[in-house]
């Protein structure tokens, strides 16, 4: 039977998730390569949040940050709105914020402090850390930047999903189907995944076999305009 948690579960999750990504605002890395000017993350043409239904009503408690998808001026079409509706979980929303200038970090659903990153989970059901979800590559500007990530980060993102799993068991079943799905993917295009284990090194693993491979920071791959601009970089650049 799916567990819900409670609020009080909630400000525990999120008081113990607040750390940046980056010592960098990566968001004033990606927003000038958006025509609108924001970061990726933050505009829902490109990325749109969800909640769990609980998230959603304890956010309305609490701010007014938060609205459902739909019910201000349409910034996603109706389709896109109801595909991605079809895919989500039962117990789940979809959910636009009022805008990066007016952001709360306080109150962050969980999914924008964990983005671009999902708990990667091997099929031994081992959650052995990060991995990103491949289709932001071009847009997201920590993905191509992954050293960047720190470890205070890394930590807390590893310690509120190994608590959420107590809490709700089939997100832990949500994200151990998704994994399964990425090896496969992968493994058909003959890549490998990347990973930033909880042991705070960078690994490649090998889909079908799921042998880690260790790998310095600096050889990991950068993605789309991030790829270009690293190579005209000057030696004084961040």
């Amino acid at each position: 039977m799916s567990k819900s948690i409670t609020y009080e579960d909630l400000a525990f999750l999120y008081a113990g998730f607040q750390s940046p990504l980056s010592t960098l605002d990566c968001g004033d890395k990606c927003a000038p390569y958006n025509e609108r000017n924001v970061p990726f993350c933050c505009d829902t043409r490109h990325a749109v949040p969800t909640a769990f239904q609980v998230e959603w009503e304890y956010l309305k408690i609490h701010t007014d940050l938060w609205h459902l998808v739909g019910e201000q001026t349409p910034t996603i079409p109706p389709k896109d709105v109801a595909r991605l509706q079809a895919e989500l979980p039962y117990d789940q929303v979809l959910v636009e914020c009022q805008g990066y200038a007016l952001c709360q970090r306080s109150y962050r659903v969980l999914t924008c402090r964990a983005f671009p990153f999902f708990p990667y989970i091997q099929s031994n059901g081992e959650f052995i850390g990060l991995s990103y979800y491949w289709e932001y590559r071009d847009r997201c500007w920590i993905i191509s930047n992954l050293y960047e990530v720190t470890p205070e980060y890394l930590v807390q993102f590893v310690l509120t999903y190994e608590r959420l799993f107590e809490m709700m068991p089939q997100e832990q079943e949500n994200f151990t189907y998704h994994a399964e799905e990425v090896r496969r993917n992968i493994a058909r295009q003959r890549r490998r995944i990347t990973l930033l284990h909880r042991n705070g090194f960078f690994y490649k693993i090998h889909p079908t076999t799921e042998e880690l491979q260790r790998i310095s920071g600096n050889r990991l791959p950068k993605f789309g305009v991030y790829k270009i601009t690293a190579r005209l970089k000057f030696p004084d650049d961040c």
